[in-house]
């Protein structure tokens, strides 16, 4: 069972990725929505321990959820981390003022955060002194070229397995379309195949009627043929009977 559940509250997906393997690392449960409004919404569903809250949000930003986190009797005692990539002296002294246990640098060193989270589980009951909390941001922010750089890449090995999962959402959605498009040339072959076939058959008709209109007409020239023949015999004799009167 995980010692604590934490509410990472960020619009980068990335980012809440990042802090919920380090946050697995020491035995806590996590939950990641990308604004304020739902982090305040999942904070009067369920119980949380520890809240990782970014700063620039869609919506309602960091301080003014803050505000409201530690406004309301049954949440206020929640310690509540500004999950920023702000570092200025001026800043953590707002987010202190505001009520925060600390700023957290989004280029996070695991093993500070891991002690940080460490202090805060002892006495989960109690406010973390800010002024340790603070100690222990410095040495995030101030952290060294090798920490940077690994976090880095880490966030780079988040980001290939976001663009990998893209990458095959994106090939079976072109093979989806193209097996509709598929479907779309095989349904256009067979209309043009049933096209072709009612042409033929139009066409043998067409034949067929005129093959039938040219044999009546030859009966019609034959039998035409055969009354001329009578006829030039009917005249053929009856010259021959004038000839013969006249002998």
């Amino acid at each position: 069972m995980a010692r604590g559940h934490a509410l990472i509250v960020d619009d980068s997906s990335t980012a809440r990725i990042i802090l919920a393997r380090l946050l697995e690392r020491a035995d806590l449960s996590s939950r990641g929505v990308a604004t304020a409004e739902e982090g305040l919404e999942k904070l009067r569903e369920e119980t949380f321990d520890l809240v990782f809250l970014d700063h620039l949000l869609p919506g309602m930003n960091g301080f003014e959820a803050l505000e409201v986190i530690k406004a309301d009797p049954e949440l206020r005692h929640i310690p509540v981390f500004m999950y920023t990539s702000q570092s200025a002296d001026r800043y953590r002294q707002e987010a202190n003022t505001r009520g925060a246990a600390g700023v957290i640098g989004k280029q996070v060193n695991r093993d500070q955060l891991l002690r940080t989270i460490e202090a805060i589980l002892t006495d989960i009951s109690a406010e973390p002194d800010p002024a340790i909390v603070d100690s222990v941001a410095d040495e995030v922010i101030e952290q060294s070229y090798t920490r940077r750089l690994t976090g880095r890449l880490a966030t780079l090995e988040v980001a290939y397995e976001e663009t990998h999962d893209e990458l095959r959402h994106l090939r079976q959605s072109l093979a989806g379309m193209e097996a509709m498009h598929q479907q779309s040339l095989d349904k256009q072959r067979r209309h043009i195949k049933w096209l072709g076939l009612g042409s033929i058959v139009g066409l043998a008709g067409v034949i067929l009627f005129f093959s039938m209109e040219l044999r009546d007409l030859s009966m019609t020239f034959e039998s035409f043929n055969g009354q001329l023949a009578v006829m030039q015999d009917i005249v053929g004799s009856l010259v021959e009977l004038v000839e013969v009167d006249r002998q």
